[in-house]
């Protein structure tokens, strides 16, 4: 099993111990099988999923409090995945960034900020995915090929 970033505790939802989760766009599909997540070192046992668009809410069978959830805001939320799910998740990352020949940078983190996934490269830039921007992935070579002067617009 592998151990992957599913998304940031936000906040307590109600009074008994229910949170909201602002997951990570590529781990959405993890949430539907969660059994346990792992915060902060802890492992706790996953009850129920509850999807509200940009973000789930979970209640989990050790957390049954409002109070023991605050300490708990920013944390990361982990899942333990098989080989195959953890690479479909993390799909992307390691993937060289190449605009007219040029490597801009790897793909070190992708996020999603509500309207787009965002890309961070190890340089310390980042790009967002708009529309046209990326010409085509090349999964055998791990490259992402992105149009050159879009590029330009959108990197920070």
């Amino acid at each position: 099993m592998n151990k992957i970033e599913i998304g940031m505790l936000t906040k307590p939802q109600g009074l008994k111990g229910e949170f909201r989760v602002k997951h990570k766009m590529e781990a959405i599909k993890v949430f539907f099988d969660l059994k346990q997540v792992e915060i902060n070192r802890v492992t706790y046992d996953v009850l129920k999923v509850v999807d509200r668009g940009g973000f789930f809410i979970l209640k989990t069978k050790q957390l049954t409090d409002i109070n023991q959830i605050e300490p708990l805001r920013t944390a990361k939320v982990y899942a333990y995945v098989s080989e195959e799910v953890a690479n479909d998740v993390n799909h992307n990352l390691g993937y060289k960034v190449v605009a007219d020949g040029v490597e801009l940078g790897t793909i070190v983190d992708v996020n999603n900020y509500g309207s787009t996934d965002v890309y961070f490269l190890g340089t310390g830039q980042s790009f967002a995915a708009i529309p046209n921007l990326i010409e085509r992935i090349d999964d055998e070579n791990k490259v992402m090929y992105v149009d050159s002067n879009l590029i330009k617009e959108v990197i920070l």
